[in-house]
């Protein structure tokens, strides 16, 4: 079982000094991130859909061996546009051919119930780039069903586990999986910020206990899973870089038989630094 940990997203003002050297460029933050970690979810397409150029000139900031999840355009995962899809299954491809693709992430709505109609745009954006390595996060409780796993497992893609607050009408934490690769993401666990704006909702740190949780989860699925993914959402002040790193250290302590991959570029020099 390979233990893959990241961050959805890297370039953030606010990680220089906690995360980032205090004299580091936003040019190099890509590279540097690359000798922390060995994959990285991009964020910025779900905002805008991304072009082939654009991530081809990430990949190139990268080393052989790391890998991107690229984020589903809200136009796609929120509106249920056709339009944009082309442009961006031609744009992910294009870093397919890279050998730098792990896959691509559709997070849903909390308004996208598990009804006929929305249902059917999931089958259809599995026939569209599940060859890509599709991975459906949920935010509604409703599809919080034993038989939705199957069904996505059925059509080729992956379901997201997450970590969010205890809520009535949001899809519960805990882990659930409907292939070998398991992929979870970390949002909050702060109930009384979730419906405030982006920056309030995921902005939390994880304790070592509760981080530990998902250690001792994926040892309970170890004979079921070939590949764990691990993203930490919580983006504010460095929190997901740190607790992606206090996971990657409580994995590599556990007992569980996983091999946690390491990031594929070098520490950099501390002489380097300074000139960045």
């Amino acid at each position: 079982m390979d233990i893959w940990i990241g961050t959805s997203g890297y370039s953030y003002p606010d990680w220089v000094g906690d995360f980032y050297p205090a004299d580091l460029s936003a040019k190099r933050m890509l590279a540097y991130y690359a000798t922390q970690f060995p994959l990285v979810e991009l964020n910025f397409t779900f905002y805008r859909p991304p072009t082939a150029d654009v991530l081809l000139r990430l990949a190139d900031q990268t080393p052989a061996g790391f890998r991107f999840l690229v984020k589903l355009p809200r136009t796609v995962s929120h509106d249920q546009a056709r339009t944009d899809l082309p442009g961006f299954r031609l744009a992910v491809e294009r870093l397919h051919g890279t050998g730098k693709l792990l896959g691509l992430l559709c997070q849903l709505p909390q308004a996208t119930h598990n009804t006929p109609r929305d249902r059917a745009w999931i089958g259809h954006l599995a026939e569209k780039l599940g060859d890509l390595r599709l991975a459906v996060e949920f935010r509604h409780h409703s599809w919080h069903r034993a038989e939705v796993p199957d069904w996505l497992g059925e059509l080729g893609l992956d379901v997201v586990a997450v970590d969010v607050p205890k809520l009535s009408g949001l899809y519960p934490s805990g882990w659930v999986q409907s292939s070998a690769t398991a992929y979870v993401r970390f949002h909050s666990r702060t109930a009384g910020n979730w419906y405030a704006d982006d920056k309030d909702r995921y902005d939390y740190d994880y304790s070592d206990d509760e981080l530990g949780e998902w250690v001792t989860a994926a040892q309970d699925n170890a004979a079921f899973t070939d590949r764990v993914l691990l993203l930490f959402n919580n983006c504010h002040r460095s929190q997901a870089a740190l607790n992606a790193r206090r996971m990657r250290d409580l994995f590599s302590r556990a007992a569980t038989g996983a091999s946690v991959v390491q990031p594929f570029a070098p520490p950099p020099p501390v002489q380097g630094l300074l000139f960045s």
